[in-house]
């Protein structure tokens, strides 16, 4: 089969399409997908470059990339019962190095679900990895539910353009950060204000906020310190060494303030985001769908930092 890999870590042209690449062996609690597309997140980019290498991500090179993917199931195991041979389904690898980004991707059916029948299968590629990083640092990270007062970072891009509409969906008051050309975008997704991160450093911003949830990983607790107080909640998306003690710190139930949200696919998730989605209380943005031979050009939008909402590759044609 056709796979998208990297032989070494570097930057976007290390990506190349390669043809006669194993495909995947189905085990008996997991689905092979046929892969209809797949969406680029930040994280692909970092996976690619080598960061985590040492640490998170220690799969051996060549590795294929891809985290998320839609398509339709063509072979299930023994011990599969939800998901059924021609099932159209979307979903997220848990393998935190990737590796789905192919002709054929195996995943294990708890990470998959029947994708939402109001968009199309390619469009479904965007929602599994960005939309349940947004609903479990919101939802169970934070708690957040009616009258909670909520800011979201990087609220134009993949994950924070969902995190707007699920806060906003699970009763907050909801408040954005973006760029200047993004803040219609943002406020038609339900913010209540809008901040421009050009015009508004952190300490300019004159509200306090129950949650701030950082969608693009470009803050620390301390840039927000006057808006959370002592109580209010800072998190994450990019593990870093600051951002793991403070994960520990919260596991260990030492102290709760600061966040880092390790996205989880999970069948009930995504079978949550599906039904908001057909029932048009959630809408994925799609700023463009990339044929497979554009990978390249893809990888450079995402890593540009100013995409709105979500960019995909399609494999079908």
């Amino acid at each position: 089969m056709e796979a998208c890999i990297y032989k070494k870590f570097g930057k976007e042209g290390v990506l190349e399409w390669v043809g006669g690449w194993p495909k995947p062996v189905c085990k008996s609690d997991s689905v092979i997908v046929e892969v209809a597309a797949s969406s680029i997140n930040p994280k692909d980019a970092l996976l690619r470059s080598g960061k985590f290498s040492r640490t998170l991500a220690r799969d051996p090179l060549p590795r294929l990339t891809g985290l998320d993917v839609s398509g339709t199931v063509v072979e299930v195991g023994g011990n599969v019962a939800r998901i059924k041979v021609g099932d159209a389904v979307f979903g997220m690898t848990n393998n935190f190095s990737g590796g789905v980004l192919s002709t054929f991707a195996e995943l294990k059916e708890t990470e998959v679900a029947k994708a939402p029948i109001s968009i199309s299968l390619v469009n479904a590629a965007s929602i599994p990895l960005a939309a349940q990083t947004a609903l479990q640092a919101l939802r169970d990270i934070c708690g957040v539910n009616q009258g909670k007062k909520v800011l979201i970072t990087g609220a134009s891009g993949g994950v924070g353009h969902f995190a707007i509409q699920i806060a906003k969906h699970l009763g907050a008051e909801v408040h954005g950060i973006c760029s200047t050309d993004n803040i219609e975008f943002v406020s038609s997704l339900g913010a209540h204000c809008v901040y421009d991160y050009r015009k508004n450093k952190p300490a300019a911003i004159d509200n306090q906020y129950d949650v701030i949830f950082d969608a693009a990983g470009r803050y620390k607790r301390e840039d927000f310190s006057p808006q959370l107080g002592k109580n209010g909640i800072f998190v994450t998306t990019v593990p870093s060494g600051k951002s793991l003690l403070s994960e520990l710190m919260a596991r260990l139930k030492i102290s709760k303030k600061s966040r880092l949200v390790f996205v989880h696919s999970s069948h009930k998730d995504l079978s949550q985001l599906a039904d908001w989605i057909d029932s048009s209380k959630l809408s994925p943005h799609i700023q463009k769908v990339y044929e497979k031979n554009e990978i390249v050009e893809a990888h450079t939008q995402i890593q540009s930092g100013h995409s709105r909402g979500k960019i995909i590759i399609g494999l079908m044609p």
